[in-house]
């Protein structure tokens, strides 16, 4: 993830890796989300672009009836929404995860669009700040 600063990229790997030995040590992941006030003009761009950019994966993915593809995409995006700090945004990824993998992809619809919508609305409300 290049859009963001060596410590919030830590722990964005920390959270999402799969490997059981990468668990975040207590000096360097105070388990406190990075306040958006405290990125960089450069870093708050690289997110918004990011955000766009996984947005647009989701939405390709969902068209193509791909659902592993697509839970990937949710999952990865849920762990750096919550250490942004954006719970609710990364709840409704939980939310669409969960449903991708335990029902069809159709029942799972109003998940998903409930995820762009909070996406959408991110991207409007940092795109103005």
């Amino acid at each position: 993830m290049p859009w963001i600063a060596t410590s919030l990229r830590e722990r964005v790997n920390m959270v999402s890796s799969k490997d059981p030995s990468r668990t975040p040590q207590s000096s360097s992941f105070s388990g406190q989300p990075v306040s958006w006030a405290n990125l960089s003009a450069k870093d708050r761009h690289v997110f918004i672009e990011s955000i766009t950019r996984d947005l647009k994966s989701i939405e390709d993915a969902w068209h193509c009836r791909d659902g592993i593809r697509l839970s990937e995409c949710i999952h990865s995006l849920k762990g750096a929404l919550f250490i942004v700090g954006e719970h609710a945004a990364a709840s409704d990824c939980a939310v669409a995860e969960q449903g991708i993998q335990t029902q069809d992809l159709d029942a799972c619809a109003g998940d998903v669009e409930r995820l762009s919508t909070s996406l959408r609305n991110l991207l409007e409300l940092y795109g103005r700040s």
